[in-house]
């Protein structure tokens, strides 16, 4: 194999092959990028058991054929090369590495297991990238961290009358993103769980202004976008039917600022006690309402105006839960949803920016001693 390739162009691909590399493994292909020279394309790919990464770049392949590489060694190499065309050769199981006067040789690794990475025949789901980077980062913070609970560790997708729902819940709070996009009918009424881990990597690599690809096989997720695909595998679970949680019958509802909020809880936080579940108090009367927080430190009381419809309450959440809903919202305005004290809190936004976009986020109440 021979190829020449712009060092800049080869470090961009290197580190998108490198989110799928290993850091912590004694399994030595999911240390490894593996590169195909082929026509006029150079092609890197990366495994580390969960998720696959293969990307592309334009070169100058004056001889075809493939190698494997040590990812870590290779990138702080390239890494450190001028930003100028570097020239990559391999014969007799070393690969040379040259640009303007530096000189690397190394040892290829053999490339094991290679994996079939045809994109499947049936037809895609498309959704514009930067719509479904908003509906990873407004769900992917509502997954559970506990492994026992395999579907709750990942993200729902949902295809029902022309919507792509994206649900995720832990148990004590459910957020729901709804997405209208058009798709075939063999679609309508699917559903898969996608773990959040691969989700997250993908809304790292795609950029805004292109469209992601999504492919279901029977037991793997493919992700494309541009020059480069993920292929992960689905949670083969059951999913907690959410639709019998989101029950919106309300005695109290207030409308506010979501920034004003978002800065209320930050503050209140400070002073709450992790020993208790994070704890803040929240009283809603005359158009306001009080936000307190204590523990053996000290205390701290917050007010936020509101537009009141209903009874006056008083309630009680994990502060975390209740920070990181709220801030999940792109409104500037939110409405809070109460039925007592002892039923979820929702909470819509208000005047959204997005007409094709809807989101909803659900979080349970702290039980208050009398």
């Amino acid at each position: 194999m021979k190829f020449e390739v712009k060092q800049n162009e080869l470090m961009n691909a290197i580190n998108l092959a490198n989110k799928a590399v290993s850091k912590n493994t004694n399994i030595q292909i999911h240390e490894l990028i593996y590169f195909e020279a082929k026509e006029d394309r150079l092609s890197l790919t990366a495994f580390d058991g969960e998720i696959t990464i293969k990307t592309s770049i334009s070169a100058i392949i004056k001889e075809e054929g493939e190698m494997a590489v040590k990812a870590s060694l290779f990138t702080n190499i390239i890494r450190k090369l001028p930003n100028d065309t570097v020239k990559i050769k391999t014969k007799e199981g070393k690969i040379n590495i040259r640009s303007q006067n530096s000189n690397f040789n190394l040892i290829a690794f053999e490339y094991f297991e290679k994996q079939d990475l045809d994109l499947p025949e049936t037809k895609p789901l498309e959704i514009g990238n930067d719509k479904l980077k908003r509906s990873i980062l407004q769900t992917e913070f509502a997954t559970s961290m506990d492994e026992t609970k395999l579907a709750l560790t990942g993200i729902l997708f949902e295809l029902k009358e022309n919507k792509l729902n994206m649900v995720a819940l832990d148990g004590y709070r459910v957020a729901l993103k709804q997405n209208s996009i058009d798709y075939i009918s063999d679609y309508e009424n699917s559903e898969f769980i996608i773990p959040k881990r691969s989700l997250i990597e993908w809304s790292r690599i795609i950029s805004d202004d292109n469209t992601s690809y999504i492919y279901k096989n029977e037991n793997d997720i493919v992700f494309k976008s541009d020059a480069t695909t993920m292929y992960c595998r689905v949670i083969d679970k059951n999913f907690i039917d959410y639709r019998n949680i989101i029950n919106d019958i309300s005695d109290t509802t207030v409308i506010l600022n979501r920034d004003a909020l978002v800065r209320a809880l930050d503050r209140a936080q400070v002073l709450s006690d992790p020993g208790r579940a994070n704890l803040i108090r929240i009283e809603i009367s005359e158009d306001h309402m009080v936000i307190k927080s204590n523990s053996e430190v000290g205390d701290v009381k917050e007010v936020v105006e509101t537009e009141q419809e209903g009874e006056d309450l008083d309630i009680a959440f994990n502060a975390r839960y209740m920070q990181e809903g709220v801030r999940a919202f792109d409104s500037e305005k939110i409405k809070l949803s109460f039925k007592s004290s002892l039923n979820p809190c929702l909470i819509y936004p208000v005047d959204s920016k997005y007409e094709d976009e809807d989101f909803t986020y659900l979080v349970l109440p702290v039980r208050l001693a009398n």
